[in-house]
């Protein structure tokens, strides 16, 4: 099944192919599901579309090569053979991230490890299960794997495994292809202008992004925040957000982050999420896992520790805190400001249900969410969901209206990824541009379609003022029972 993102607040591409600031360069976009078991976007500033697809091409091919190498979900790959045997000489590229996650292991104390595949193998054998794995012996294996000695030869790229550690090695080895990748794509086209890679959430950026600013990525806030999200600035850089989303376990009716301690093997509480700006994206990739686990201020004083490295932590109570250069990345609202013409302390608020339909041949739907004022000129995109870029036509009443026109938006979006079922929003009043919205007559709009399913388009014709209002809509053919209020926050 194709993994649901969500493009929250302002995030979103412009598809296509779109005149750059360079006269000679265009801007392309590209999509592919089911690469590293997500999605990969690309957007290649480049002079041709013939570069682009040598761009593009070039990307592809060094993922393929390097998931053969260290996918531990491939019982074929390379590391996956390291897993059952007690020594091997390995390839440089697997030497490389092996040896960088035993560094990461040393400068986190153990928060981040390669080491404890078995520890994850019995958390999915108990969510198999229904049974909740003992902490007892989660701490008794965890500490087998944290003593075990791993010698390690560069000379000769041979390493011998102790019985307790199986390798596991997506907290970097997804942030390592795409370093690998952008590599790839700048030798493909050495005249290329700009190229940004986005795998899950992990995003890279180089060079020129399509309007000659700097790239920019939103990052959807967690789920425990109100805010609509906030934009970071990239330039030539690397992001990397890492929390709670649709691989947490349910055990039981409990659910378990899917991130594990290394430290005593019990799932990971306290923290919702992590997002760590680096140059390279195996640093930012390793960094947002370690956060997760590590004490709030030992995480903190590792960042601030770290030349051109940045983070900002959103604990299980909705706090955010960052680092000390964080702010310095931000651009746009993040929801602590508040429109000024509404009555103190009041939200605005849309909550609604993606159902998934027991249908043959079910796919997530396409959802779009935007406000627009009584002249119908767009003054909030709330919400764009889906598996990937089709939403722009799939949901024509968003796309031919305002869709196809939508410029000066992020270049990516950054987060954990969610499944469907509960959806809340929150504006914050405040158009694109970061302005208040006056008092007036607006028009909310909600729209979803679903391949090989229906179309549904919604519309709330609403007052923002002094007076409060609830109105509910019942459910739909592709959106569950809908609820909009605006009023003083509970």
């Amino acid at each position: 099944m194709l993994r649901s993102f969500i493009r929250l607040a302002t995030a979103s591409f412009s598809f296509g192919a779109l005149v750059c600031s360079s006269a000679a360069a265009e801007t392309f976009t590209r999509s592919h599901d089911f690469i590293l078991g997500t999605n990969l976007d690309l957007v290649i500033i480049s002079g041709s579309e013939a570069t682009a697809d040598q761009v593009e091409s070039a990307v592809l091919a060094e993922i393929y090569r390097l998931n053969a190498i260290l996918s531990t979900y491939d019982p074929e790959s390379e590391v996956s053979t390291l897993n059952s045997v007690s020594s091997a000489t390995v390839s440089r590229d697997l030497f490389t991230v092996l040896s960088a996650c035993e560094a990461f292991r040393e400068q986190t104390r153990n928060a981040l490890s390669c080491r404890i595949g078995g520890l994850l193998q019995t958390w999915q054998s108990s969510e198999d299960k229904g049974e909740v794995p003992s902490r007892a012996q989660l701490r008794l294996t965890a500490g087998e794997i944290r003593r075990a000695k791993l010698n390690m030869d560069e000379g000769a790229m041979s390493l011998d495994r102790p019985d307790p550690v199986q390798f596991q090695l997506n907290a970097l080895a997804k942030g390592f292809i795409i370093d690998r990748a952008m590599a790839a794509a700048r030798a493909a086209d050495p005249d290329l202008d700009g190229l940004l890679i986005n795998i899950g959430g992990d995003i890279k950026t180089w060079g020129e992004s399509p309007d000659a600013t700097s790239w920019t990525a939103a990052i959807k806030s967690a789920r425990s925040e109100t805010g609509n999200g906030i934009e970071v600035m990239l330039g030539d850089g690397a992001l990397a957000t890492s929390g709670r989303g649709p691989r947490d376990r349910d055990i039981g009716g409990k659910s378990f982050s899917h991130i594990i301690s290394p430290k005593n093997g019990w799932h990971v509480e306290g923290v919702s999420q992590a997002s760590v700006f680096a140059e390279d994206s195996m640093t930012a990739d390793a960094l947002a896992t370690a956060l997760l686990v590590m004490p709030l201020n030992d995480g903190m004083a590792l960042i601030n520790a770290r030349a051109g490295v940045e983070a900002r932590i959103v604990a299980d109570d909705g706090r955010a805190y960052t680092s000390d250069g964080w702010s310095l990345l931000e651009r746009g609202s993040d929801g602590a400001r508040t429109n000024e013409s509404w009555p103190n302390g009041y939200a605005f608020s849309v909550d609604f249900v993606i159902p998934e339909l027991d249908v043959s041949n079910y796919e997530r739907p396409y959802i779009a969410a935007w406000v627009a004022d009584s002249n119908r000129q767009l003054v909030r995109i709330l919400l764009l969901a889906g598996p990937e870029e089709r939403w722009m036509e799939e949901n024509y009443y968003w796309h031919r209206r305002f869709g196809r026109k939508a410029g000066s938006l992020p270049d990516a979006l950054s987060e954990p990824t969610r499944k469907p079922g509960q959806y809340l929003i929150q504006w914050d009043g405040l158009d694109h541009d970061g302005n208040p919205a006056p008092a007036g007559e607006y028009v909310l709009h909600i729209e979803a379609a679903r391949e090989h399913g229906d179309h549904q388009h919604e519309s709330f014709e609403i007052t923002l003022g002094e007076n409060p209002f609830a109105i509910e809509r019942q459910a739909g053919d592709e959106l569950g029972n809908i609820s909009v209020s605006f009023g003083a926050a509970p």
